[in-house]
């Protein structure tokens, strides 16, 4: 078989690029990371992603995919003889699907609101936020989690969340923000502990200390825009 060309684009902060690197990482695929600066943005970014013009996107032999959960489905297609990222029942693989958007519009952007709110709207991003986390709970249980959606291996929506992992001792600093306790929701703390030990993880998440102060640096650039 031919060496294949395999590049991703990305920010070591993005918990978008993490997704991507999560994927690359547990399909065991070679690949070479190309970091962006994003101010300004280089050339090739601008032409492999001329849409929306952001990392990450993934190069594999000169065709560019962007778009986090758009790149992880791709990664798990183009090598299927690698251990995959659904389950093969048709329900179940929909459910993931399910939670995996769940995931990207009740927890991560949620989150994000309510990092940037203040006053009353802060208050009221925080509580939704931490039903959503009971919430998630209840998908943990219904695909009976060991750890993860996937079972004892990482899978898409189990990718799709692992992110917040990273960036979740920021968020508590920074933006207030409470889980639920361990006897509230038992598998997303054993979710948490375990993707940390991943070693998928190890390789796309950060270090704690530098990303505490890029979020700090995101935290003023939020004060100074409302």
């Amino acid at each position: 078989m031919a060496a294949e060309d395999v590049k991703l684009l990305s920010f070591w902060a993005s918990p978008f690029a993490m997704r991507a690197i999560l994927a690359l990482e547990a399909k065991g695929v070679k690949y070479e990371l190309i970091e962006e600066t994003l101010n300004p943005k280089s050339q090739l970014l601008l032409e492999s992603n001329p849409v929306y013009k952001k990392i990450p996107v993934l190069l594999h032999n000169g065709k560019a995919i962007p778009e986090s959960l758009v790149i992880v489905l791709y990664v798990d297609e183009a090598w299927p003889e690698r251990a995959g990222f659904f389950p093969k029942d048709p329900y179940a693989r929909a459910m993931i699907h399910f939670w995996s958007d769940f995931i990207d519009k009740k927890i991560f952007e949620v989150t994000f609101r309510a990092a940037k709110a203040k006053g009353e709207e802060k208050e009221a991003a925080l509580k939704e936020l931490y039903d959503n986390f009971l919430t998630l709970e209840s998908g943990f249980i219904k695909f009976d989690a060991k750890p993860f959606f996937n079972g004892s291996s990482i899978g898409y929506a189990d990718i799709c969340l692992a992110p917040f992992v990273a960036w979740l001792p920021v968020f508590v600093d920074l933006a207030g923000i409470r889980l639920p306790t361990a006897e509230e929701a038992p598998h997303l703390h054993k979710f948490i502990g375990a993707i940390r030990e991943h070693p998928a993880a190890k390789v796309a998440f950060p270090d704690e200390e530098k990303l505490a102060a890029f979020g700090r640096i995101l935290q003023q650039r939020w004060a100074a825009s409302t």
